[in-house]
């Protein structure tokens, strides 16, 4: 084995080497930062260092459909928007969703002659016992004289659907609005117009048991919690 040596670098500072280990650069501020960084993070619980996942969507809107339908020997026509209610609850949860609440806003165009409101503004909300997995029809209508007073007829030209599971707000879904709401700063006029403007006509859009179809029991409808105005 060979004897040390003392060697003299730059800085002037003396080493005492082994000729046989090669000599180590000395480690610079910024790399002492990263490796002090580097070693506090191996530290922390796991939750600190990834995002919790994203909790899983359990009530989402399939699709809305708006059509004029008439009863059976009726020459009237109501105004009907059937939402598509697609219910996924999730493992903790059980096969059911219970108190999902669907509230429906919508704005009609306004094509009386000489009118100066382009718009009449409506609301309407419905609350289910329970859902199961699966599919559900949620129905509201406005009726005839709305039809023929402000000739309403096809889509609207602007439409929401908002969600909640037990008084919980639910994120909405690509489906649960009509596509000239396209991003944010239109939801909020939207909802700020439903909001100032839709009060005026409460009790009007009403859900399927305060209607003629109540009792329509040619299609399947879910049980509701009744409340009456549908408010």
């Amino acid at each position: 084995m060979r004897g040390a040596e003392f060697e003299r670098d730059g800085a002037e500072w003396m080493h005492n080497v082994l000729l046989t280990i090669p000599r180590m650069k000395p480690l610079t501020g910024r790399s002492v930062l990263w490796a002090a960084l580097m070693a506090f993070a191996s530290l922390l619980p796991v939750s600190a260092q990834t995002p919790p996942a994203a909790a899983p969507v359990e009530v989402e809107v399939g699709g809305v459909k708006f059509n004029a339908i008439r009863q059976p020997n009726s020459q009237s026509a109501w105004y009907e928007a059937e939402i598509d209610v697609i219910a996924k609850p999730s493992a903790q949860t059980g096969r059911f969703l219970n108190r999902v609440k669907v509230t429906l806003s919508i704005a009609t165009k306004v094509a009386t002659p000489g009118t100066t409101k382009p718009y009449e503004f409506y609301r309407s909300s419905a609350e289910l016992v329970s859902l199961e997995t699966g599919r559900s029809s949620v129905r509201f209508y406005l009726p005839p004289e709305v039809l023929k007073r402000d000739g309403v007829r096809g889509d609207p030209d602007f439409w929401l659907v908002e969600l909640s599971v037990g008084g919980t707000a639910v994120a909405p879904t690509k489906n649960a609005a009509s596509s000239s709401i396209n991003d944010k700063a239109k939801l909020d006029n939207f909802k700020s117009k439903v909001a100032s403007e839709a009060g005026a006509n409460d009790g009007i859009l009403v859900p399927q048991y305060l209607s003629p179809y109540a009792i329509d029991y040619t299609r399947q409808s879910p049980s509701y919690i009744r409340v009456e105005g549908g408010r």
